[in-house]
């Protein structure tokens, strides 16, 4: 039985350069967007791995991946994923994630509506019936933890919300020898 879920993005608004990374383009980041942004920032959208050229690192204020986690197969390219976007986000960058929570031996089958902030409605279908895929939570992260600071999540109907802060570099990383 598919079950409906409701989402509710009324209030939500991005500031600053934005990437929009997914597999499949809803255009719901998009419209957000559009409607609550100056003219001096842009959105980039990213589908897939393919499309990297062109995306300079250090450019984006903010990311957002929508159900798009759920869409990559092993944790091992989600964590890789995760890293590019580290190095796309400024510092202090936000990583904005919507996704399903479905772990191992479980499936997910629902109608997303969402409602956005002009008001109107659309409506999505997810589909992930590969029980031996990790999308949960829990795994999100686990994958998240070395590179974002985790500020937000929610949780309602298999569904998971957050907001991370991108980490800062260690002093390793950001000070080099000069030996």
């Amino acid at each position: 039985m598919k079950k409906e879920i409701f989402i509710n993005l009324e209030k939500e608004i991005f500031k600053g350069n934005l990437l929009d990374i997914g597999f499949s383009n809803y255009g719901i980041i998009y419209n957000i967007y559009k409607q609550n942004t100056d003219d001096n920032s842009s959105i980039n959208y990213v589908e897939g791995n393919e499309e990297k050229t062109g995306i300079e690192e250090g450019t984006y204020d903010v990311c957002a991946l929508f159900f798009t986690l759920s869409d990559i197969k092993t944790s091992r390219n989600k964590m890789k994923l995760i890293k590019d976007i580290y190095n796309y986000l400024k510092e202090d960058g936000l990583l904005y994630i919507w996704d399903i929570d479905k772990g191992l031996s479980k499936i997910f089958n629902s109608k997303i509506k969402i409602v956005l902030p002009d008001k109107s409605t659309k409506q999505i279908h997810l589909r992930d019936l590969n029980m031996l895929k990790n999308s949960s939570k829990e795994n999100a992260i686990k994958i998240l933890e070395p590179y974002f600071e985790i500020l937000t999540i929610k949780n309602s109907d298999n569904i998971y919300y957050m907001i991370c802060k991108k980490k800062g570099k260690s002093k390793d990383e950001s000070n080099s020898s000069r030996n």
